[in-house]
């Protein structure tokens, strides 16, 4: 008998999990009307199909399953307990990590930069603390940090005046609340530098690592990633594929210098996209709307994947929607990625991202 896994598993609330297909070859007549009852008795999807039998299960029903096939000793479980921690996903950063297989993890975004196209202020330290307590009691732990916009529209700045609008805040936030995760948004080296030494745990570079000084500061400080493609200043004819090509690439490189797939982030790079003169704002739009559907072709490689679409741009070019009227859009195209392998849902609005993901697993249930 032979046992294998055929492929990624996704993760869908509809069903309360990640589903996976697992076929099973050269099963004995015994092996097989077992296997056929036991899943016809638990609703499981058990088929015949070329000379292999196929069991269609999410990830947290194949927990149940390995359980009960000890105990009743229906076939042996080696096989299918690899199956289950191989299809595993997890984020590790600071001395913490989060099993997000079957319930993505919601990420933060805390901005400090007035040129931000949403959320964009001058910010009161007391009330931004408050802000991230009220997230935690939501059961947040994942913040992101950033001092500059990284809208194509706003100018760029020193390290110095980038790191002026964080430092005071990441100095209070890491006396209030010493056990959250933080991730700077920067692409900055000496931005990042300074971040990492004042706690921050993970980099958030819309810009990748690609120079020798980023990829020299991952090495250094072991620091967990998020990793974007942009091609803001790279059209390219076909984006899925240099998507693809350059993560790969990414990836690659910061395994070189330590890092470990829990480490690693991915990101599509959604509003990352071609700009030049001539392109229209629905060429702009459809290239987002490809790098959206990406996001099955990346959870092949079983890394944690960023959904980073919170009221983007190309919602208004679709959808006739401005700034302040893209939640109701913002949670779908969420939804959607989350459904074919997105695991941490970088937003701005936290209670009714939360909400979304409580109801689908609820009703799953």
């Amino acid at each position: 008998m032979s046992i294998k896994h055929i492929d990624q598993a996704t993760f869908n609330p509809l069903i309360a999990g990640s589903q996976m297909t697992i076929a099973f070859t050269d099963l004995t007549a015994d092996q097989k009307s077992g296997l056929a009852n036991y899943f016809a008795q638990h609703n499981q999807r058990f088929t015949t199909q070329e000379n292999q039998d196929l069991l269609q299960i999410t990830h947290r029903d194949l927990e149940t399953v390995i359980a009960d096939f000890k105990q009743n000793a229906i076939i042996a479980t080696d096989e299918l307990e690899a199956i289950y921690k191989d299809s595993q996903i997890f984020f590790a950063a600071g001395n913490r990590s989060f099993d997000i297989t079957d319930k993505p993890m919601i990420h933060s975004i805390m901005n400090l930069s007035p040129e931000s196209f949403y959320d964009g202020k001058d910010h009161n330290l007391k009330e931004y603390l408050g802000r991230i307590e009220e997230q935690i009691a939501m059961g947040i732990s994942f913040f992101d940090i950033g001092g500059k916009s990284t809208n194509p529209k706003a100018d760029d700045m020193s390290a110095d005046e980038e790191f002026s609008r964080m430092e005071p805040y990441l100095k209070e936030i890491r006396k209030a609340f010493p056990d959250i995760i933080l991730s700077v948004d920067s692409n900055n080296p000496i931005t990042i530098e300074r971040a990492l030494d004042h706690g921050v745990q993970v980099i958030n570079s819309i810009s990748g690592f690609d120079t020798p000084e980023m990829l020299d500061l991952v090495e250094r400080y072991q620091a967990p990633v998020i990793t974007t493609y942009n091609n803001r200043n790279k059209p390219t004819d076909n984006v899925h594929q240099s998507l693809l090509d350059y993560l790969d690439d990414q990836v690659s490189k910061l395994k070189a210098r330590g890092l470990k797939d829990e480490n690693i982030i991915l990101d599509p790079g959604v509003g990352f996209t071609s700009r030049y003169e001539g392109i229209t704002k629905e060429e702009i739009a459809a290239e987002d709307v490809t790098k959206i559907k990406a996001i099955r072709a990346m959870a092949d490689c079983r890394l944690p994947i960023l959904v980073g679409v919170s009221n983007k741009s190309f919602m208004g070019t679709l959808f006739d929607r401005e700034i302040d009227d893209r939640l109701i859009s913002s949670l779908l195209v969420e939804y959607n990625m989350v459904m074919n392998g997105g695991r941490l849902i970088r937003v701005h609005n936290i209670e009714e991202t939360r909400l979304m993901m409580d109801i689908f697993n609820t009703l799953a249930l």
